[in-house]
């Protein structure tokens, strides 16, 4: 579930902003009693999308599971969740 972020607007010339400019890049840590909240600057992340890039992309991959043998890929994951994944605890 995504819960919106609550949006807390700082003025330029205020003493915050100036300390975030200080700051530069690095997350911010702030504590209140004993309570840890990470700051981290927000990036566009549509800015690195390539719509092409993408569409090549997908045109690789389509079909490259059609000689695939679904009961053989399902045996096979349960096989392993069975084994597991983790070393046997010893007494």
């Amino acid at each position: 579930m995504f819960i919106e972020p609550h949006r807390v607007r700082i003025e330029p010339d205020s003493e915050l902003a100036h300390l975030l400019d200080e700051i530069g890049e690095r997350p911010v840590l702030l504590e209140k009693n004993g309570t840890v909240y990470r700051l981290t600057k927000e990036e566009d992340s549509w800015l690195a999308y390539d719509a092409e890039r993408v569409k090549m992309a997908i045109r690789k991959t389509a079909g490259s599971w059609a000689n695939l043998d679904a009961d053989k890929l399902i045996a096979a994951i349960y096989h392993a969740r069975e084994m597991g994944t983790r070393t046997a605890i010893r007494p």
